[in-house]
């Protein structure tokens, strides 16, 4: 699949690329396809649908990011101090990880681009990718363990080494950042479940594209199990 600018091209299990302008304008290999009204309510159906997805994922993947460097961030700065080192090395991680993604899916006037042949190339879509994810953040946790001990160590002779007031008030704090996170977190699967709608009606509107217009026997980008996603 490709998507840029309101064009969008899909390279069929068949060979042939089926292209749909924003005017919904149909061909295949290059060369327009006359369709019935019933066609193209079908073609109409699954390019909003695609079209509506698209922005969808993204913005679901931004707030991701957002709410887990906003959680790591406030449980390290607690600890360590908002100006710490180590917070400012995770914000850097999750920072550039805000900017690979908008390098990624998007050009400099914002218009967003999609190309699924990118996904096979070393980056965000392999599990090397997310091996090398995994390991930056272990190393950065397990060298904030000292600086944490040494902060609960000042906090507790600051605080007249009152270890039950201490554990009071992490605990309150827990509870307060686990409720924010909790209420976000739900928020966005809020919004995972409406883009699982709308890929089903877009698996619907091409499953009957497939049927009923010459050419696109070979169309199958999606397939929804479950509720479940395959493309």
């Amino acid at each position: 699949i490709q998507y840029y600018k309101g064009l969008l091209t899909v390279d069929m299990k068949n060979g042939s690329t089926m292209t749909i302008t924003e005017d919904y304008e149909l061909t295949i290999n290059g060369e327009s396809v006359s369709l019935d009204r019933e066609q193209q309510r079908w073609v109409e159906d699954y390019y909003d649908q695609i079209d509506t997805a698209i922005p969808m994922t993204l913005n679901i993947a931004a707030e991701g990011l957002d709410i887990a460097s906003s959680a790591v961030g406030e449980v390290f700065g607690e600890l360590l101090g908002a100006d710490d080192e180590m917070v400012m090395e995770f914000n850097e991680l999750f920072d550039g990880l805000s900017e690979e993604m908008k390098i990624r899916f998007y050009d400099d006037q914002g218009n967003i681009r999609i190309d699924s042949s990118e996904f096979n190339q070393p980056g965000w879509f392999d599990s090397a990718w997310e091996n090398e994810f995994e390991a930056r953040v272990e190393s950065l946790v397990s060298q904030s363990v000292g600086r944490i001990m040494v902060a609960i160590g000042t906090e507790m002779m600051f605080g007249d080494g009152d270890m039950q007031a201490f554990e009071q008030k992490m605990e309150r704090f827990g509870e307060t950042i686990e409720n924010r996170v909790e209420a976000q977190a739900e928020a966005l699967e809020g919004k995972a479940d409406e883009l699982c709608t709308v890929l089903a009606k877009a698996d619907y509107a091409e499953n009957q594209m497939q049927k009923h217009i010459s050419g696109l026997d070979g169309l199958n980008l999606l397939e929804m199990k479950n509720g479940s996603l395959k493309m």
